[in-house]
């Protein structure tokens, strides 16, 4: 079929310019809305971030947020007019790869304008050379490009390309970059691609310059939209930390809880205090509050109670100091004195004769003392016997009965009596003295004689004093010495004072303990008192922070209600986007791709399309509901996708090449023909490079430019590395010398050798003796009329067949064709055969025989 060209197809549709149809939009819209596609019209691009803070500050003082400052945006006239296309790409050499994959290194491709044929088998290394036009063009199905995974090092990726723009050649270091400019343009079609161009919804690798600007635009308003959205956050967040200052339980704090665009500003304000004297109030009620809280006043009471103890233990003792009768106890001690002296006299001189071991002393006298009361306790049992000896019980002789007469004048006379009257009454003063306490007074006292005079109590020498007098009256008492101070003149003067400070603590104590009683009562009301106050005073000092964040509330309010339409904003944008789109797009492509499929006899079916954001998609499917990967063929699916990608690519008016990777595996003899028919009328306008393993498809492109020569054609091979590339005519084919010298070689090392070793060559001689057959019935003997891998018959070559010979070759070339593919590994042999195997001389005549044809096809028969 005739297919018509891009520029036919592109001028079928008449098209309105979008710039056109957003002025109209953006004047009918406010003034910022405006400023936007102003810009995005005059320079063709998104716009800058300055631009969209232009707009919202426009947008701020066009809804009286701020003063207007701003010049104002007039409305827009804009001429309508046709995308310019860019200047045409051509590839004019790859060289100097480096780093990719296993390829080697010194490759040079200089594809045509074109048609070039990149040929070469699985694992040649062909991949590596499109991978890099893969990533140059950042194509839908570019990866990660590897380098030599065997190698001890890795290899810095770089390739050398030089090209036309337009008219000018430029030169190119790529080093790995994806989607380097102009490459971008190209388009670039493999197996993977499949996949994404038939089932999902695919965006238009080519966007007209016009319709991008309704998503430059939609870009900007959204841009403009998150501007809005920062500042209702920072204005929502400009308050943030003012509740941890108030307390939970005032009732100021739920209208700090609750602040915002709805507060009364004037009722809050009625609620603060600030002045001089706040922070006093404030002072005292914290140090009652915490007094009460802390039960300070029981720890004062305890402390109070202390000094009670201290003071009242002065008091009493400076009391019973004052009732000492020191004179009389000091004449009672002295008199003691001198009964002692007068009793150890009358002692010394009664015992002077009764021959004592020693002298009559303390322990003696406790002896006499004991037994006289033994005695007498004999005597109320009713047990004495005046004429024994208390304790040895004998009979008492005259001297014996002298001495317990002395001892009885002893224990009975005045002295003794008058000692023990005066001992009972010392014993009196002593327990006087001893009864008082000076516990209290002593650790006062320990407390406070390090302390700075300054930190002691008042009363703390008048305690100090009594409790030195009554420590040196005990002292003396204990220790049967008189009294040498003047006790009464010492304290009397301290125990005025002392009384009168047990008073003043006596009634501090009880004034405490009844304030005590009611300190629950006192908590909670002083704790209430204090948060008030506390809210109050904060209040206050923070108005200025309240009032900033209500006005920041009320302005939040004000954004968020007017950021409310701009969602329907961008809708509006996306709507009219897509009547632009489906005028500049979908109308063509839809075209365009019926085209392609009439072409490929690719399977009918129906094209939605769907965008969201201004953004158009296309979406295929069978039936209204079915993805074309689920019913059709592999072969359909590849032809289908194909169509999709030409239509694609055509779309726009192609100015880049159009790269082809193993476009027709999975498609049969007569889809190859088709598929290169329409790559051959591509390449008519268009730079077109073609990777292939498949010969037939390969020969078939060559076929179709045997006229023009507008075709380039390259082996790529891994003879002598990955990627080995060399400028060729056609598919590498086996040639009869090659063959002969195969052959020759083969017969030649198999004389060298014998047993299974020359039985192996043998078998190998018959399989290069069938591939001989092959190309001689091809090159000689038909004279290339047809070949395995040619597309068509070339009849020009017909009338070169020595037509006299044929049936004289035919019948012996035959026998010898059918023999050797007896021996070759790949035809299986019966049973009874398998056991014969080929001989080296067999081998050797076969040979002569052919060689002896070939020479009659000649004419050179011997």
């Amino acid at each position: 079929m005739t297919m018509p060209t891009e520029a036919e197809s592109a001028e079928s549709t008449e098209l309105i310019d979008p710039r056109a149809q957003l002025a109209e939009w953006a004047n009918a819209n406010d003034e910022w809305v405006r400023l936007i596609v102003a810009e995005v019209i005059a320079t063709g691009r998104p716009v800058e971030s300055s631009v969209v803070e232009k707009a919202y500050q426009l947008f701020r003082q066009e809804k009286a947020i701020d003063e207007r400052e701003l010049p104002a945006v007039p409305l827009l006239d804009i001429e309508a007019r046709q995308d310019e296309l860019a200047p045409p790409l051509s590839l004019t050499r790859l060289s100097e790869v480096r780093g990719v994959n296993a390829l080697v290194a010194g490759a040079l491709i200089e594809p045509h304008e074109g048609l070039t044929i990149l040929y070469g088998e699985n694992g040649t290394g062909k991949t590596g050379y499109s991978r890099i036009f893969k990533a140059l063009a950042n194509s839908r199905t570019a990866d990660t490009i590897l380098g030599n995974i065997d190698a001890d090092t890795s290899e810095a990726q770089s390739a050398k390309l030089e090209f036309k723009l337009g008219e000018d050649a430029e030169t190119l270091t790529w080093t790995g970059e994806l989607g380097v400019s102009p490459f971008t343009r190209m388009s670039i079609f493999d197996s993977p691609a499949v996949r994404t161009h038939l089932d999902e919804d695919l965006d238009y690798v080519y966007t007209p310059a016009s319709l991008a600007l309704f998503n430059d635009v939609t870009t900007a308003i959204q841009a403009v939209t998150a501007q809005i959205d920062a500042a209702i956050s920072e204005l929502g967040s400009s308050g943030s930390g003012m509740l941890p200052r108030f307390q939970r339980g005032s009732t100021i704090y739920p209208l700090i809880e609750t602040i915002g665009a709805s507060t009364d500003l004037a009722d809050l304000k009625t609620k603060a205090k600030s002045g001089s004297d706040v922070d006093q109030q404030l002072d005292a009620l914290t140090q009652g509050v915490a007094a009460l809280r802390a039960n300070t006043m029981g720890a004062q009471i305890t402390g109070l109670k202390s000094e009670q103890r201290v003071l009242s233990e002065a008091v009493t003792t400076a009391d019973v100091l004052l009732g000492f009768e020191q004179v009389k106890y000091n004449e009672t001690l002295a008199t003691r004195a001198q009964l002692t002296t007068d009793y150890e006299t009358f002692r010394r001189e009664l015992f002077a004769a009764a021959d004592l071991p020693a002298e009559p002393d303390d322990t003696w006298n406790d002896f006499i003392e004991a037994g006289e009361t033994y005695r007498q306790h004999l005597v109320e049992v009713e047990a004495h016997d005046a004429d024994r000896c208390l304790y040895c019980r004998q009979p008492l002789l005259d001297p014996a009965r002298d001495l317990l007469t002395r001892y009885s004048t002893y224990l009975e006379d005045k002295i003794s009596a008058d000692i023990r009257a005066n001992d009972t009454t010392l014993g009196g003063f002593k327990r006087e003295v001893a009864a008082l306490q000076g516990n209290e007074m002593t650790s006062f006292i320990q407390q406070y004689k390090d302390a700075d005079p300054s930190e002691r109590p008042n009363y703390f020498t008048q305690v100090e004093t009594i409790e030195g007098a009554r420590s040196a009256a005990a002292t003396a008492a204990a220790a049967g010495q008189p009294v040498s101070t003047q006790i009464a003149k010492l304290v009397a003067s301290p125990l005025a004072d002392v009384g009168t400070a047990l008073t003043t603590v006596g009634n501090s104590v009880s004034e405490l303990e009844a304030l005590q009683k009611g300190r629950t009562e006192a908590l909670a009301e002083k704790q209430e008192e204090l948060l008030e106050l506390k809210d109050a005073v904060e209040l206050g000092k923070s108005w200025s922070l309240i009032e900033t964040q209500v006005r920041s509330a009320k302005e939040a309010d004000r954004l968020k209600t007017l950021k409310r339409p701009l969602p329907g904003l961008g809708r509006s944008v996306t709507a009219l986007a897509k009547i632009a789109s489906d005028q500049l797009i979908n109308q063509s492509f839809d075209t365009l791709f019926l085209e392609e499929c009439e072409a490929l006899r690719a399977p009918s079916l129906r094209v939605q399309f769907v965008g969201r954001e201004g953004k158009a998609q296309r979406r295929k499917v069978l039936s209204g509901k079915h993805k074309p990967s689920k019913v059709l063929s592999e072969g359909e699916q590849k032809v289908l996708a194909l169509a999709d990608f030409l239509a694609e690519a055509r779309l726009a008016g192609i100015t880049a090449p159009v790269i082809f990777d193993d476009p027709v595996s999975s498609l049969d003899h007569r889809r190859i023909k088709e598929v290169a028919q329409r790559i051959a009328r591509l390449a008519d306008d268009n730079q077109v490079i073609v990777f292939t393993h498949d010969i037939l498809f390969a020969t078939t492109l060559l076929a179709l430019f045997e006229k023009s020569k507008r075709c380039a054609y390259f082996q790529v091979t891994d003879e002598s590395g990955k990627g080995n590339v060399s400028r060729a005519t056609g598919p590498r084919i086996d040639s009869l010398n090659a063959i002969k010298a195969r052959i020759n070689n083969t017969i030649q090392a198999a004389k060298q050798l014998d047993g299974e070793a020359r039985d192996a060559l043998v078998h190998t001689g018959y399989s290069h003796l069938r591939s001989w057959c092959e190309v001689f019935t091809e090159d000689e003997l038909l004279k290339g009329v047809t070949r395995r891998y040619q597309a068509h018959v070339q009849m020009t070559t017909l009338g070169n067949i020595n037509i006299d010979k044929l049936g004289e070759i035919i019948p012996k070339i035959g026998v010898i064709f059918e023999e050797a593919c007896r021996y070759i590994d790949g035809h299986s042999q019966a049973l009874i055969t398998q056991g014969v195997s080929p001989t080296l001389a067999g081998l050797e005549r076969q040979w002569a025989e052919l060689q002896e044809l070939k020479r009659l096809n000649e004419g050179k028969a011997s």
